[in-house]
């Protein structure tokens, strides 16, 4: 045998063991985890009926930031650094998480029938709408998650009856990703009770 062929051998069953390595540590990717906001745990007895006049509530719309319009979790390492997360994202897209979230803590903190989201059902409209833009919903692992956010309350005409912009923080129990999501539903947490203020004035 000649030392070309000898080579040749010899480069087979190295290529194949290399692409059963690669094969191998394809399989090991990371598993991918999902997270989503909770709502105000319900109180473990019945609460009277929410002080203050009960008319239809719509909540919407509700305006995200285009950094945030993704599955990734998105925290900040720097002034000016951002982190997506591959293998830890929302269960669904954080503007409808954070608008359905918020709309179950507003129906226990002030009376609204019907309590409806953006876009209305067809053939009604709310007595009163808040109309939302989040202009920053992250955190820091570990440290505080940070909720920017403006509101307008209006009435059926479109009148701006109030107006009202709030920065929030909370620190996060832990370092993981878990604990960021809990302190960014306390987060939403915090801001429905300024928004139901607003509705009672």
């Amino acid at each position: 045998m000649t030392t070309a062929s000898m080579l040749r051998s010899l480069a087979v069953p190295t290529a194949l063991a290399a692409t059963l390595l690669l094969a191998a540590g394809c399989g090991k990717s990371a598993p991918t985890h999902f997270y989503s906001l909770s709502p105000t745990p319900a109180p473990q007895q019945a609460q009277p009926t929410p002080a203050g006049p009960c008319l239809s509530l719509g909540i919407g719309p509700v305006d995200f930031p285009a950094y945030l319009d993704r599955s990734q979790i998105v925290t900040r390492s720097g002034a000016n650094r951002m982190q997506l997360a591959e293998f830890d994202q929302w269960i669904e897209t954080p503007r409808e998480n954070f608008q359905r979230i918020l709309t179950e803590n507003l129906a226990g903190l002030v009376c609204a029938k019907p309590l409806v989201t953006y876009p209305w059902p067809t053939g009604g409209h709310p007595d009163r709408q808040v109309v939302i833009q989040v202009a920053r919903f992250d955190g820091v692992l570990g440290q505080d998650a940070v909720l920017r956010a403006s509101w307008s309350v209006l009435d059926a005409d479109g009148k701006n009856l109030a107006w009202r912009s709030n920065e929030y923080k909370q620190a996060a129990a832990g370092p993981d990703y878990d604990s960021l999501a809990a302190a960014q539903s306390r987060l939403v947490e915090q801001f429905a009770k300024d928004v139901a203020d607003s509705l009672r004035q």
